[in-house]
């Protein structure tokens, strides 16, 4: 897929973080965005949610409320929507995110190692999650990114030794599931371009999309909107021809489609069968 670099002005600069991002961290911007979870997201309290570090800066997360609000909208606890895709510990349900990376929890033998954690620990901020009834999951930062995995198996909590192992997709799924193993494999490494944002026309348009919408918040119109995204020399050149306010128009009806539900299917995988692609 052909990557490039785009122009930046003092607006569009402050969603440049958002280069490296998964799917599922596309699909909680959006989300954040929504106005229904921004008015749920009133009820939380910051005493809803325990938190606990444990060696090599490890976090451990669990509720002590109920988190059924939290599961209405595909997470496994509610999160502050004005926290962005790398501060936000948005964990999504297996429901939700049914294409996440998937680890086995597998007893380790005295003298055995387990590369996937000695890797990650060193290279990455590791962050664990208990939900309503158990399940174990962990978000991984590391590189200018990061992504959730889901745990099976034994418990990461418990006394025995333990060591992690990546599943293989299933058939069904093979092509998403390969994609969102290749794209967490990010936070190992060490990308020396990390600091340069490179974008796809994919992801141009989903951040073109933000953009959007945080400018249809603050009460700008079109045209303003159309300034912000694409310079007001070239606004001013091209608006009448019509093909400017075209593009402005697509962007809100796609992005108000993303942010209303939308992001499920298309950056979530959410009810897609084995034929269907995520976007």
């Amino acid at each position: 897929m052909k990557k490039y670099t785009l122009e930046e002005n003092s607006v569009t600069k402050r969603y440049s973080y958002l280069w490296r991002m998964m799917n599922d961290r596309w699909a909680w911007e959006y989300q954040r965005r929504n106005p229904e979870y921004r008015e749920d997201a009133k009820t939380m309290s910051r005493g809803d949610i325990s938190e606990m570090e444990v060696c090599h800066s490890i976090k451990v997360y669990k509720s002590r409320v109920s988190q059924s609000v939290a599961e209405r909208w595909g997470l496994i606890m509610m999160v502050d929507p004005d926290l962005n895709a790398i501060e936000a510990n948005a964990v999504w349900t297996k429901e939700a995110y049914p294409d996440q990376v998937a680890i086995n929890v597998v007893p380790r033998a005295i003298g055995e190692t387990c590369e996937i954690y000695d890797k990650s620990v060193q290279l990455c901020q590791i962050s664990h999650f208990t939900d309503s009834v158990g399940r174990e999951f962990l978000i991984t930062r590391g590189n200018g990114c990061l992504f959730q995995a889901r745990c099976r198996g034994l418990s990461l909590l418990g006394m025995e030794p333990v060591k992690m192992e990546l599943t293989m997709p299933d058939f069904e799924s093979y092509q998403r599931k390969v994609k969102a193993h290749e794209e967490g494999m990010r936070v190992l490494g060490t990308d020396p371009e990390a600091e340069t944002p490179k974008w796809s026309k994919r992801t141009q348009i989903l951040r073109d999309g933000l953009i959007v919408l945080d400018c249809l918040e603050l009460g700008m119109t079109r045209k303003e909107i159309a300034n912000v995204l694409y310079g007001i020399e070239r606004v001013s050149e091209e608006w009448e021809s019509g093909r400017i306010r075209d593009s402005v128009n697509y962007l809100i009806s796609r992005a108000t489609a993303l942010r209303d539900g939308g992001f499920r299917a298309e950056l979530l995988g959410s009810n897609l069968g084995p034929i269907k692609q995520a976007a």
